[in-house]
């Protein structure tokens, strides 16, 4: 379900999400913004992984890069090819409602449905899964 769209565009498949913030400091908001996307793409059965990264270890593979406004600069800094979405904790549920109508209109970005009895995706960091 590839291909391009109507302007000659390639379609780009998202399978990971990021929320980024500093090393310095995670803000406990910036925690509720990561739990919101994480259930939005859950609940459309969407296989997507949201993770939580700081900007400056951000993992090699990602589609979508979620910041808050202060880390604007330094996420378009980063030269990344990923979706960069730039939002705040009272306008989270509108960004993450918003990229989830674009990845189920899949004109530009696309997301595959989790499979019926399919493993869930679980992230392990030591003997926790988070």
């Amino acid at each position: 379900m590839s291909g391009q769209t109507s302007d000659g565009q390639e379609r780009i498949l998202v399978r990971t999400i990021v929320c980024g913030f500093t090393q310095a400091e995670l803000p406990t908001p910036w925690l509720a913004i990561f739990h919101r996307f994480e259930r939005v793409m859950e609940k459309a059965g969407l296989r997507i992984r949201v993770r939580l990264f700081p900007l400056e270890k951000l993992p090699e593979s990602f589609e979508v890069l979620v910041v808050p406004p202060e880390l604007e600069a330094p996420a378009q800094a980063l030269g990344t090819s990923a979706r960069i979405i730039v939002t705040s904790r009272a306008d989270a549920p509108a960004a993450a409602d918003l990229l989830l109508r674009e990845l189920e209109r899949g004109e530009t970005l696309y997301a595959e449905k989790v499979r019926p009895g399919e493993p869930k995706i679980m992230t392990h960091r030591g003997g926790d899964i988070l």
